[in-house]
């Protein structure tokens, strides 16, 4: 799948594009183009050529909408200030972690500031380095370059704290999330969130989160063999099953996830297992890998809760979904009785 042709070209006002020139230390920046804007209207994201450094960037333009309308009617001050952290989160993760990713590919951040009321990133354009493949779903086997990419990510942020990002990564989260919860119907799943919640933050072995990592934050060689992701603003503390069970929800039919489920857990955990072990023993690895596959149903359950409260027609709830949300009840019932 090639890159979907861009939006028409942005209006920017010329300050902004002195700011911009400023920045880059670039007087001749050009071809804006608009990628896509910014989701309820928080900003652009914008390609442009810089003559300076002969390559393309992408810039993300973050601003306060004049008029906040989510999707789904959650239109609260609260919303509004989850998404704007979440901005400052991902230039923090860009800053202090980004570096770090020598084997999960990322766009490097060329510069980052803020201006009266406005914050830019410019990072560089993957579609330069060849990650010009865009996708909406996937097959399973497509799906391995990407529990490969998640297995290399949480096994290089094993046990380090998550200072300056979400303490709890994931847009999902409990704790952000209570509007989307006081909308659930009343049931089990409603009156346990906490407990599944807890299950998760209790893990030993914790590592960092992408947070949002659907097959739409993924972008692809044209071979499909090698794959960098994008979005880091929910990113923080976690378990690698949070980010896996999202990303499977995203790429794979129901039908898929019903036959593959195990058989891409298998992969992921593979692949976890030896980028481990340049820094855990075998006894550690082998605990990482069996706590984090038992909490895979509390993973997709916790995903299911919000879901519940946030859009309950969303057709990612499913009957896999169901099903392993039963199976982290049921958990939960052995546990505390």
């Amino acid at each position: 799948m090639n890159t979907p042709a861009p939006h028409s070209p942005p209006h920017l006002a010329p300050p902004v594009i002195k700011w911009l020139s400023s920045l880059l230390d670039d007087k001749h920046l050009c071809q804006f183009e608009l990628v896509q804007p910014l989701w309820s209207d928080f900003g652009q994201l914008l390609r442009c050529y810089s003559p300076a450094r002969q390559s393309t960037l992408i810039i993300k333009l973050i601003s306060v909408p004049k008029t906040f309308n989510h999707p789904h009617g959650f239109s609260t001050s609260t919303s509004q200030q989850r998404k704007l952290r979440s901005y400052r989160i991902e230039q923090h993760f860009y800053l202090e972690y980004g570096a770090l990713c020598e084997t999960a590919t990322i766009a490097d951040l060329v510069i980052a500031d803020q201006r009266d009321g406005v914050q830019v990133l410019v990072l560089g354009d993957l579609n330069a380095l060849g990650y010009t493949a865009r996708h909406t779903s996937l097959s399973v086997s497509q799906c391995r370059v990407v529990l490969a990419w998640l297995a290399a990510f949480h096994a290089k942020f094993m046990n380090i704290a998550p200072n300056g990002l979400w303490p709890q990564g994931s847009y999902w989260h409990l704790a952000t999330r209570q509007d989307e919860w006081h909308n659930m119907p009343d049931g089990e799943l409603k009156q346990q969130a906490a407990q599944l919640d807890e299950l998760l933050q209790r893990c030993p072995w914790r590592t960092l989160i992408h947070g949002d990592a659907k097959v739409a934050n993924f972008c692809f060689s044209q071979s499909g063999d090698a794959v960098a992701a994008v979005d880091f603003q929910y990113v923080g503390g976690g378990i690698g099953v949070q980010d896996v069970c999202y990303f499977l929800g995203s790429a794979l039919s129901e039908r898929q996830q019903a036959r593959s489920t195990e058989a891409c857990l298998d992969y992921y955990f593979s692949h976890l297992k030896t980028h481990l072990a340049a820094r855990f023993k075998p006894p550690q690895i082998n605990q990482i890998c069996a706590q984090w596959r038992a909490l895979y149903c509390v993973a997709s359950a916790d995903f299911h809760r919000f879901l519940m409260g946030w859009n309950p027609a969303h057709f990612k709830i499913n009957t896999v979904l169901a099903a392993q949300t039963k199976e982290a009840l049921m958990h939960l019932q052995q546990r505390y009785q």
